[in-house]
Order: structure tokens, then C-alpha cells, then sequence
């Protein structure tokens, strides 16, 4: 037996876990399965809205105004999405969604390191992910795992791991990254938010037209 077989047991246990990184890797990069994932309801009118990489008649800084959101597919399309980007100091971020200006979701983020916050806007009613990043950003040529969620983080992002541990009922939980990742910032309480990013989330909390942190 090789090394593989030796750590995991054998032929069964090694094509078992072939077929569940595979089964990850169509979760975080496979646009039309990750509109399987979704209620056929929503399947069905996601499929039904346009397809392009940014809003025809958007206006403002792509992604970052309510009025020039990133199209997505679905809530596993914005996981996937945001867990892509990268910033020009090669940072990935952890975000979550703070709510929503009437259809248009609203994410904060923040790079790994805690050095810089951001907040993103996105519109999941598309049939797949725009192909463009905002103005700051690329996308991750790794397999990026996902970094964030479509919940509210009370503590964010200090609760990442406690609401990692929540995706375990969806079966997501395998498709996040690692703790090892980011547990040394929360324990050194890397992540503090500046005084001006502050400010323009609590602009934005005042014109959501839903919300999560109530």
C-alpha cells in the first residue's frame, strides 16, 4: 500500500474522499450546481434574470453602491463570489451580509489580516457570477473556500467560528476554510474597525430596508 492507503484505510476510504473534495469543489466553483443547491422556486427565477458581468445602466463604483451591484446566482453564488476576491496585497476576505436595500444585498468585509474593511454590494437574481471584480480587487487563482456567510455575524468576525460550526446541518461546513487560517487574528483581536468605516456602516444600517441585526 502507498501513503495514501496507509492514512486512510484503503481503496473505499480513498475514493470516499475523492468524491467528497470533488463534491466541494462543484459547490465553490460550479455556477450552474450551485443554482441546484437553491429552492426550485428561486432555481427558476434566477434562471429567468439576464446574465451579464455588470448592471447595463449601473451607476457608481462597481460594488460598491447599491446602484452598481455585483450580479450573482443565488446565496451560494455571493458565498462563492466573495471568497474569490483578493486584494491588491494578495489578502482574501471574511465577510457576512448585514441586510438588504430593498432587493440589493449588503456585505461587510475585512481582509484576514484585519487591515483593511470594505463594504460590498451584490444582486443575487442572476443565473451566474459576474466575471468582473471591483476596482481593488482580483480573483483567487486557488480553489478559494468560502471565507464569510449570508447571515448576520453578531461578532464579526470574531463568531467565525462559531458560525462555521452552524453550516454543518447544511453540509457546507467542509466547503469553508480552515480555523488555522484566521485563529491567531481572533485571538490577538487583530480585527478593529476604523473609525471611518464605522461610519459608513452605520449610514448604511440606517437605509436598509431589511435586516439581519436586529
Amino acid at each position: 500500500m502507498g501513503f495514501l492507503s496507509n492514512l486512510f484505510g484503503g481503496n473505499k476510504e480513498q475514493k470516499a474522499l475523492q468524491e467528497a473534495f470533488a463534491h466541494i469543489r462543484r459547490i465553490l466553483e460550479d455556477e450552474q450546481y450551485q443554482l441546484e443547491l437553491v429552492h426550485p422556486a428561486m432555481k427558476e427565477a434566477l434562471q429567468a434574470r439576464p446574465a451579464y458581468d455588470r448592471a447595463p445602466n449601473g451607476s457608481g463604483p462597481f460594488g460598491f453602491a447599491e446602484t452598481n451591484p455585483i450580479p450573482v446566482n443565488g446565496p451560494i453564488g455571493q458565498l462563492a463570489y466573495l471568497s474569490k476576491l483578493v486584494t491588491r496585497s494578495g489578502e482574501r476576505l471574511l465577510f457576512h451580509r448585514i441586510g438588504a436595500i430593498d432587493t440589493i444585498d449588503v456585505f461587510e468585509a475585512v481582509t484576514f489580516s484585519g487591515s483593511e474593511w470594505f463594504i460590498l454590494f451584490t444582486d443575487l437574481y442572476h443565473p451566474r457570477q459576474s466575471r468582473l471584480a471591483p476596482e481593488g480587487f482580483t480573483f483567487s487563482t486557488d480553489l478559494a473556500q468560502f471565507s464569510g456567510f449570508h447571515k448576520f455575524c453578531a461578532d464579526f468576525p470574531y463568531d467565525f467560528v462559531a458560525m462555521k460550526g452552524t453550516q454543518s446541518e447544511s453540509g457546507l461546513s467542509f466547503a469553508y476554510i480552515p480555523i488555522s487560517k484566521i485563529i491567531q487574528q481572533i485571538q490577538d483581536r487583530a480585527f478593529n474597525r476604523p473609525l471611518a468605516h464605522k461610519a459608513k456602516i452605520d449610514l448604511v444600517r440606517s437605509r436598509l430596508t431589511s435586516s439581519q441585526s436586529q
